[in-house]
């Protein structure tokens, strides 16, 4: 079985998509082109992975029981989502993204008594949050190991980074497409996880969706369009709807790869939103079910629990008795669907047939093929992120000192 269950059946009830496949491929084509995709080349090679992994074994072979991962966004969203499916509650691995004073506590609380080493992640060298946290480390857990992982080795000698000691990002691999380097590789060989399987999975995703094959043969090509589609017909937002918790790591390193690449016009109308199934159906559904019908809904599940799964006594008073616990949340999630098939909401779903590192690598592939190419459709590059620096200047300067004309602002009058 394929790392994705595809069912034409059960993408976008209510809803037929254009079969204008000659001038969506020649759109694809054009915008491949002009904004070539970094992620197909710039993967990290099988050398260069022995060398990681050769890091990790050292590490841990000298006593070190914590790997502190201290960065933001691109920086830790992957690797997150290799925790996720690994063991969402490990005590062996912390990721340290914002300077919120509680965070810092936890992990001085965790690792206090425990050998621990850091690695900092920041593509750029610069980014405040983790320049800021470094020197929060350094302050109450000083002489602790330091490794660093960037595009800019001349940006942080100031850091102390060496040769030595820092592992690169490939310049042109944008910071939230770079999981499959040492961005998400070193942490995930800490952590244990079988980094050649992912790796594997995520190749062969290469090689399934590229540019050149057909939008008829191609499911990345095919779910972009309809995404597009629905947005052009005056769909607002997608709503990602995931019912496996081992994937919820994957659903937000999604809502920042899509919300980074396609918020480039006024005119893409197609806001990400994460809800995790079924908690969620107690909190929103209600305003998907009869509000305005304005988001298309995607469910995600895993095909199978494995060893994982367990069955609901069959002598309890409740319908859930005798099914396992993948038998109940995957009926959770079809009844979602079908609820809002009958309000003709646009739903889809997606299966992971395992919740292993291959599939996971193969779905990595996958959504950053269906990404380039919305992208693609609508004319914008899909791996800059301009708007995002406007609010790091004004942050710098706030932090220095330097006087900020607040924007004008109109009163309401009531």
């Amino acid at each position: 079985m394929s790392a994705i269950e595809f069912s034409t059946n059960r993408i976008w009830k209510n809803w037929q998509p254009s079969r204008a496949h000659q001038s969506i491929e020649d759109k694809l084509h054009a915008g491949y082109k002009k904004f070539p995709p970094a992620f197909t080349e710039h993967i990290s090679t099988d050398q260069e992975m022995a060398a990681m992994q050769q890091w990790s074994d050292k590490l841990k072979s000298s006593g070190v029981e914590i790997l502190v991962v201290c960065g933001m966004g691109g920086s830790s969203l992957g690797a997150k989502a290799i925790q996720s499916l690994l063991d969402p509650h490990s005590d062996q691995i912390f990721f340290w993204e914002g300077p919120h004073p509680q965070v810092l506590r936890h992990i001085g609380r965790v690792a206090e008594n425990r050998k621990t080493a850091l690695l900092v992640v920041s593509k750029s060298g610069n980014t405040l949050e983790t320049r800021t946290n470094l020197a929060l480390f350094r302050q109450f857990f000083p002489g602790v190991r330091e490794y660093f992982i960037t595009s800019e080795p001349d940006k942080i000698k100031d850091l102390g980074a060496t040769k030595e000691n820092t592992f690169l990002i490939p310049k042109p691999l944008g910071g939230r497409f770079s999981v499959m380097s040492p961005v998400g590789i070193m942490p995930g060989y800490f952590m244990g996880a079988d980094m050649e399987s992912l790796m594997r999975g995520f190749r062969e995703g290469i090689e399934a969706w590229d540019i050149a094959i057909p939008v008829a043969n191609n499911a990345a090509k095919i779910v972009a369009q309809q995404y597009f589609e629905l947005f052009r017909a005056g769909y607002q937002g997608a709503i990602f709807w995931v019912y496996a918790n081992d994937l919820m790591g994957w659903g937000r390193w999604l809502i920042q790869l899509w919300g980074e690449s396609l918020g480039k016009k006024v005119e893409v109308q197609a806001v990400p939103l994460l809800n995790q199934g079924p908690e969620d159906q107690h909190s929103v559904l209600q305003y998907f079910m009869e509000g305005p019908n304005q988001f298309v809904h995607t469910f995600v599940h895993a095909g199978s629990y494995g060893t994982h799964d367990t069955v609901v006594p069959g002598d309890f008073p409740a319908e859930s008795a005798n099914h396992s616990l993948w038998e109940v949340l995957n009926a959770q999630m079809r009844s979602i669907e079908l609820a809002l098939g009958e309000e003709n909401r646009p739903v889809s779903d997606f299966i992971v047939p395992e919740m292993d590192m291959y599939n996971l690598g193969k779905w990595f592939a996958f959504w950053m093929y269906i990404i380039s190419y919305m992208g693609y459709l609508y004319d914008i590059n899909p791996f800059d992120q301009p708007g995002v620096e406007k609010g790091k200047i004004y942050c710098k300067k706030l932090l220095t000192g330097i006087a900020v004309e607040p924007p004008t602002t109109k009163v309401l009058e009531l």
